[in-house]
């Protein structure tokens, strides 16, 4: 039997702000809370199903919106969940960082929270929310105050693309694990109404001359070159064994891809997370049956992120995205450019 190893409760569908960057925008993500009682009948359709430790994202919309998230929160952890609580901390009060601080960082693996720019100007156009750069960032004293792990999440666009390094060495001269996402996949709705903030070839070659700076403080950004079997890679790994229940109680693969397969309602979880049809033809795709991928020089560089593929091609499988394959032949040309300058200063 295949495992469930990772459970996406969007327990808020509706969200303070109105990022110009965000990828959920399909009608199925606009209403709905996830109440406790959902949460308790999905755990208890599943238990038959759940892996050993499976990773549970605690997410929205904004998650915080829901009354009952903490509860859920509380619940999820009761069940030896590994737990992440994404949010953006405009919402979060003194008392409920005080409630998050209960749990050891084995229980709450991280609370992650979304900063576009050290500038409050910037920050608040992304998100459209005025006066959400200073809510933000108080909570994430408040967090750290706490001793409450935090994770910072900045993706790179065009509205922050002179202000996300600032961030990055921030968080790293604070000690504040954080990621940078540098390519924004499109819309859930198919729309690519948010592409129009994706960098440009410019930006990434500007962005690599800033990420070189310090002897290449910033450029641990493209990662590096790691071997991979075709043969052995998930190609859809995201949603392999993964579920994600919406606010309405719709369920979905994974976050980010909106195809319907369900509702707690009306189905019976574990029968549709062994049976859908859906779910069992993606378990059985690996990179290795895509033709374009066998002849690729740079699968030692790629992620292979369904996301940007499904959302780039109405959700269909079995065709790629060419702007993420091309911004992977770019990430593999940064990585070895940046090899050979560092090297030399050594």
């Amino acid at each position: 039997m295949i495992k469930l190893n990772t459970i996406e409760l969007e327990i808020s569908n509706p969200c303070n702000e109105k990022c110009v960057h965000c990828y959920r925008t399909c009608s199925s993500t606009k209403k709905g809370f996830l109440s406790l009682d959902d949460v308790k009948n999905i755990f208890s359709q599943c238990k038959n199903i759940l892996a050993e430790k499976t990773s549970v994202t605690i997410t929205g919309g904004e998650a915080t919106l829901n009354p009952q998230w903490k509860e859920i929160l509380a619940f999820v952890i009761s069940k030896g969940c590994r737990t992440s609580l994404f949010t953006n901390g405009t919402l979060l009060k003194e008392d409920d960082v005080a409630f998050l601080a209960k749990y050891s960082q084995e229980q709450l693996k991280e609370v992650q929270i979304s900063l576009y720019a050290l500038d409050s100007q910037v920050h608040d156009a992304v998100t459209q929310l005025k006066g959400s750069f200073e809510k933000t960032m108080n909570a994430v004293n408040l967090l750290r105050k706490n001793n409450v792990p935090v994770f910072i999440s900045c993706p790179a666009m065009q509205i922050n693309k002179n202000y996300f390094p600032d961030v990055m060495r921030w968080a790293d001269s604070e000690g504040i694990a954080s990621c940078v996402d540098i390519f924004i996949f499109g819309t859930s709705d198919y729309t690519e109404s948010n592409l129009c903030q994706r960098l440009s070839d410019e930006d990434l070659e500007v962005f690599f001359k800033t990420s070189l700076e310090d002897n290449g403080a910033l450029s641990y950004v493209w990662g590096s070159e790691e071997k991979c079997s075709l043969e052995t890679i998930p190609f859809y790994g995201g949603a392999v064994q993964s579920l994600c229940f919406s606010g309405d109680g719709s369920i979905f693969p994974m976050i980010g891809w909106y195809a319907y397969l369900g509702n707690i309602k009306d189905n019976n979880i574990e029968a549709l997370y062994l049976n859908h049809p859906l779910l069992q033809k993606i378990r059985n795709i690996y990179a290795s049956d895509f033709p374009e991928c066998k002849k690729c020089d740079v699968n030692n560089y790629c992620n292979f992120c369904p996301s940007p593929h499904l959302c780039a091609n109405n959700g269909e499988l079995f065709k790629l995205d060419k702007e993420f394959c091309n911004y992977i032949h770019k990430k593999k040309n940064f990585i070895q450019r940046r090899d050979k300058v560092l090297s030399l200063k050594q």
